[in-house]
């Protein structure tokens, strides 16, 4: 999906080519439980709900600016597969199993939202997290690594998009982004 479809407001999102990435790594099929947490926009939850629709999306989102505009793509887009939950991760995220889990926020809980998702994604389920900050997902590899999960990926990618200027053009850079993928191991 285009970023130009999206209701924008100043609320940061998560921008088209990190999110075909990050909804690549996430492997859902379509009929399956997402989690995404700290939504902000919605951009991820809103691109899963529209091009899956049998997949149940949960979307958890602290931030009442962030909560509004996301609603508001939601009833832009039609969507009836997602379950917006105002609050904070993750004492009010659902207790169920996920087949696949997005981090797009954390506040100060990161490790504790990751251990979180190792414990309610079902066997060979995908965590997914995105950081611009490199403190941040540095922490994120090693609470990943201390909680034995496979097949981590870590990835920066930098994104420049063509603009106009004059009689020329130039690439406008996006914010280098991480992005960090991890697989609950199958249990034996």
């Amino acid at each position: 999906m285009k970023d130009s479809e999206f209701i924008r407001t100043k609320v940061p999102m998560t921008k088209q080519e990190v999110r075909a990435i990050s909804i690549d790594r996430l492997g859902l099929k379509d009929g399956q439980q997402f989690l995404d947490v700290g939504a902000g926009t919605g951009s991820i939850s809103i691109q899963v709900a529209k091009t899956q629709p049998l997949t149940h999306v949960t979307s958890i989102e602290h931030t009442p600016a962030a909560i509004d505009i996301m609603q508001q793509n939601i009833d832009h887009f039609g969507l009836h597969n997602i379950d917006l939950i105002t609050g904070e991760a993750p004492s009010d995220i659902p207790d169920q199993q996920y087949d696949a889990i997005f981090i797009g926020g954390s506040g100060s809980e990161l490790s504790t939202i990751i251990q979180f998702a190792q414990d309610h994604l079902k066997p060979g389920g995908q965590v997914v997290m995105n950081f611009i900050l490199l403190e941040n997902a540095l922490e994120a590899v090693k609470t990943c690594e201390s909680l034995d999960m496979g097949n981590i990926d870590f990835t920066n990618i930098t994104v420049g998009n063509w603009h106009g200027l004059g009689k020329g053009h130039f690439f406008k850079m996006n914010n280098p982004t991480f992005i960090l993928s991890a697989t609950r191991k199958e249990v034996n």
